[in-house]
């Protein structure tokens, strides 16, 4: 039987994961309902600064504490950049605020997914479908995104 640490490291980077997914189609498909909700993505990914946390306390091991902390990093830094400054910054890009808001979202992605192998191997597989319809949704909003559209929500 997995230990509640286990549970909540697969609960948290699944339902980031379909969040996320939701997201991104609602971005593409109804844009107004991404304008108004979008929030809750950065909202939800920011809880991995706690769990990390609780997880780091509780000595559980750096693969489980790893990808949550990174992602809420990337939630603090992206609300901080589309929420509370409201910058553009993606068009035309802002290499310093670019690479590290990328870095972070990738690599906690990454940290998310690897240790799913061990946990569960069916997670592990569900996180990775989801993965690359994020992907693919997201890089269809950035690079096939009709004219006069932003990503951000300046103005």
């Amino acid at each position: 039987m997995p230990e509640a640490a286990d549970t909540a490291f697969i609960a948290f980077g699944l339902g980031t994961q379909t969040l996320l997914a939701a997201f991104f189609a609602a971005r593409r498909w109804r844009p107004r309902l991404a304008d108004r909700y979008g929030w809750l993505a950065y909202a939800v990914a920011g809880l991995g600064l706690p769990l990390g946390i609780w997880f780091l306390a509780g000595g559980q091991p750096w693969r489980l504490y790893t990808g949550p902390l990174l992602l809420g990093c990337w939630a603090a830094l992206g609300s901080y950049l589309d929420l509370w400054r409201r910058m553009e910054w993606r068009s035309p890009p802002r290499m310093g605020l670019l690479i590290p808001y990328v870095a972070l979202y990738f690599w906690a992605q990454m940290f998310l997914w690897w240790p799913l192998w061990d946990l569960q191997r069916g997670a592990w597989a569900a996180f990775l479908v989801l993965f690359v319809v994020n992907t693919a949704l997201n890089l269809k909003g950035h690079f096939g995104r009709p004219a006069g559209r932003s990503v951000s929500r300046r103005g």
